[in-house]
């Protein structure tokens, strides 16, 4: 569909990988640090060459100068939802797709669940906005977490996951386990792009990167361990290189 491919090559380079910065934690977190202003932190990952950024609908219009032109914008359609809420796979379409359309949107991004009690409810809304992405030729990129905190890193879990949004037709796929040696399972289970996840603040993200893009990934989708930094703009630039290479 014509659509997906105009919108899918602003996300992703020539060389098929892409560096996506997530500024949406503050729907699940509130004001974290870095993100009291989004104007300006979102100027600043644009500032160091990120190909996308992830953004809640509320913070779309006040926004828009920063990155208008500069990079693809990824809407977030799922959540209400937030750290005080004790079932961690409670969440709700926010957007539809239709709106992310007239907004700007070059991709929308869902949560998928799998292993919690919400699972099915949660891969059911995922098939639901895939539809309707396929009908106005919106990308959909699949955010899958496994539900149990101690498997977000498990590469089979993680697997299992990618291919089942692949099944429910995302187009691309953010997942956890870039750090993992096995991460290869990941993409090779996965006939569509993965996007690496981010790790802990410890981890060198650079050489992260770099390793998640040679065991398949498609590139990264860092939130917090770039907006958290004293210089968002140098770890988005070092994350370009680490993905697309120097001079990327």
């Amino acid at each position: 569909m014509i659509g997906k491919t105009t919108r899918l090559a602003r996300l992703f380079r020539e060389d098929g990988r892409s560096v996506v910065i997530a500024l949406d934690h503050g729907q699940f977190n509130g004001a974290m640090p870095g993100l009291e202003d989004m104007p300006s932190i979102v100027l600043r990952v644009v500032d160091g060459g990120a190909d996308g950024i992830i953004l809640n609908p509320g913070a779309l219009e006040r926004s828009a100068a920063s990155y208008a032109g500069r990079c693809a914008l990824i809407v977030r359609v799922t959540g209400a939802s937030t750290d005080a809420n004790p079932c961690f796979d409670y969440h709700r379409q926010i957007l539809t797709v239709e709106r992310a359309v007239a907004v700007g949107a070059d991709a929308v991004i869902a949560m998928g669940f799998l292993g919690g009690p919400g699972e099915a409810a949660s891969l059911a809304l995922l098939a639901e906005i895939g539809e309707s992405c396929a009908r106005w030729g919106m990308p959909l990129v699949a955010e899958m977490l496994i539900a149990d905190p101690k498997k977000f890193h498990d590469v089979p879990s993680i697997a299992l996951g990618a291919r089942v949004a692949y099944e429910l037709g995302a187009d691309v796929v953010k997942a956890y386990g870039g750090g993992e040696p096995t991460f290869a399972d990941i993409p090779r289970s996965c006939p569509v792009p993965v996007l690496v996840a981010g790790g802990a603040k410890s981890e060198n993200l650079a050489e992260m990167a770099r390793q998640a893009v040679k065991r398949g990934a498609a590139g990264v989708a860092f939130g917090r361990t770039v907006f958290g930094t004293a210089n968002p703009t140098d770890a988005v630039r070092a994350l370009v290189e680490a993905v697309h290479g120097k001079g990327g």
